[in-house]
């Protein structure tokens, strides 16, 4: 699993609660998490375009996509 932020996240993990390997079950609130992830794949695609010449594509497609 990804979440659209390009970083994969366990499925399952000894002693750990499934539903906390969401990172989204986490947050009391669903639409700050919501929020707050588009903002961060904002920030993370707007700081990476000054390396986007010097990376070859399988990189620029490994990225958060909105």
């Amino acid at each position: 699993m990804t979440l659209n932020l390009g970083l994969p996240i366990p499925t399952s993990c000894p002693n750990v609660p499934e539903e906390v390997l969401i990172p989204r079950n986490t947050w009391a609130d669903k639409a700050q998490y919501d929020s707050t992830k588009q903002k961060l794949i904002q920030l993370f695609q707007n700081n990476f375009k000054q390396f986007e010449a010097a990376v070859n594509p399988e990189i620029l497609m490994a990225g958060p996509k909105l």
